[in-house]
């Protein structure tokens, strides 16, 4: 029961006050309840002027499929909100 009331959310990081001009969208898979990520994330690497917010959810669905693999496998989305030039400077 105690997954299934954690099955959908979605947190977001307002990290500055300011426009984005890309969103990047990926898929992540964690296992054991999450301790074991399959990769390390580099934001600088898909925002290379830096980001305004990110965005985490576990959808619906995504809650089902760890129900349904007792929490050992568990997928989450996140959204990177890139910046178009470097905070304060130009390109």
């Amino acid at each position: 029961m105690a997954m299934t009331l954690s099955a959908c959310h979605t947190m977001r990081f307002e990290l500055v006050d300011a426009d984005h001009e890309a969103v990047v969208h990926e898929r992540k898979s964690y296992f054991f309840w999450g301790l074991f990520p399959t990769h390390e994330i580099d934001v600088g690497e898909r925002c290379p002027y830096g980001v305004a917010a990110i965005r985490e959810q576990t959808s619906f669905t995504d809650g089902l499929y760890t129900v349904v693999f007792l929490g050992i496998w568990q997928l989450r989305s996140s959204w990177y909100y890139c910046l178009p030039t470097p905070l304060g400077g130009r390109r």
